[in-house]
């Protein structure tokens, strides 16, 4: 008697019980597999921000920061670079399709350096000051060119001349800053001193925004206290927090989407542990006469146990690679979906480390379902059990 078809017929002994098995364990991990994709787009994009990178912005609403506030800045210790920023959004020519343009000053080549812009870029911006750049992701959504127009249509008297028509050059399409991608795709960098020139009078010598780089992530905290209360009597004043913690309350706002991705992925598991556990349980109830042979046969306790362990293990190390394949789809499909800007959140793509954690589920899942159907087997009256008592 071979061991293999002892598995073998024990996996098929019920064909259609074992099918439904297959196929719920199956989506229950692609479940599993999608939220810890899900749960690492988040744990992703809080790492790529980084913690010596601060934002500055209004305490209280206000129209804006004066860029004056830039050079106090620039004067602080542990203070390497001070940006400006100001968002401006508007439609394209189709209602449906919105536009967010940020422009930037000088400044930013300090204050960010992680923006993927190289000082050849940065020189052509400064020439022509009506000139874009787009990340990828923000070029694939439009159909635009290097050398082509963006044009962009926004609230009438938006600009000095009284249109509301930004029609903007596109200089180069560049690579998305990191983590950039995991909350909008949609990155169109401009030249802050075209806004303060073409942008209505009011809203000039302002940012919504300052950007500011310190020289080590341990002094972010501090810096930002200081600059809190420097600017505590200022009109405006302002709040300060690092790009860190601000990506972690972006994250958590209002739900706490690492938590509960966790929370669900936990719950497709004990799904999976529930039926595999009442499979296993089912079958060596059903099949103690045949391990009272086996027994009998001269098979010991530790080949019995690797048998009940191996008709655990394979149907759920089965599901485990069929719903990983099915969550890298998923994965990929969301991915796709964001980067459209279809949907609102953070692209997942599937890892193999998703995948090795879903195998070893798998076996420690197949692992504690054998551990009660074995006591029973250990217990046993082999005598008993023969005789059909």
């Amino acid at each position: 008697m071979k061991y293999v078809p002892l598995v073998w017929a024990a996996v098929r002994r019920n064909p259609t019980e074992s099918l439904l098995a297959l196929l719920t364990q199956t989506v229950a991990f692609a479940l599993f597999g999608a939220m810890v994709a899900l749960n690492s787009a988040y744990e992703k994009a809080i790492d790529d921000a980084r913690m010596d990178r601060l934002f500055v912005v209004c305490r209280f609403e206000c129209q804006g920061l004066p860029l004056a506030y830039e050079e106090q800045l620039a004067r602080l210790d542990a203070v390497v670079g001070v940006g400006a920023q100001v968002w401006l959004g508007g439609r394209e020519q189709d209602e449906r399709h919105q536009i967010l343009v940020m422009f930037v000053d000088s400044g930013m080549r300090a204050a960010w350096p992680e923006l993927p812009m190289t000082q050849v870029d940065w020189r052509a911006l400064d020439r022509m000051p009506d000139g874009v750049f787009l990340t990828r992701k923000a070029a694939a959504r439009r159909s635009v060119r290097v050398g082509g127009v963006l044009p962009m249509i926004t609230l009438p008297g938006s600009r000095a001349d009284g249109t509301s028509a930004w029609y903007f050059k596109v200089l180069g399409i560049i690579d998305d800053p990191p983590g950039w991608g995991q909350w909008t795709p949609d990155l169109i960098v401009g030249n802050l001193r075209y806004f303060q020139e073409a942008g209505r009078p009011d809203e000039r010598n302002t940012a919504n925004v300052l950007r500011v780089a310190v020289d080590r992530p341990d002094h972010a905290r501090e810096v930002c206290r200081t600059i809190e209360a420097r600017f505590t009597n200022a009109n405006p004043a302002v709040y300060c927090i690092p790009a860190r913690q601000d990506a972690e309350q972006l994250a958590d706002a209002n739900i706490n989407m690492r938590q509960i991705s966790l929370g669900i992925g936990a719950a497709g598991l004990f799904m999976i542990l529930f039926l595999s556990a009442n499979g296993v349980a089912e079958s060596v109830r059903e099949r103690l006469p045949e391990f009272g042979m086996l027994k009998t046969l001269g098979y010991r306790d530790t080949l019995v146990a690797a048998l009940v362990f191996l008709e655990a293990a394979v149907p759920t190390v089965l599901a485990a690679l069929l719903g990983s394949a099915l969550a890298r789809v998923v994965s990929t499909l969301v991915a796709r979906l964001a980067v459209k800007g279809v949907i609102d959140m953070p692209e997942m793509h599937g890892s193999l480390s998703a995948f090795a954690l879903a195998l070893g589920a798998a076996l420690f899942i197949a692992l504690v379902s054998t551990v009660a159907p074995l006591q029973r087997i250990r217990r046993m009256d082999v005598a008993a059990v023969l005789a059909g008592r």
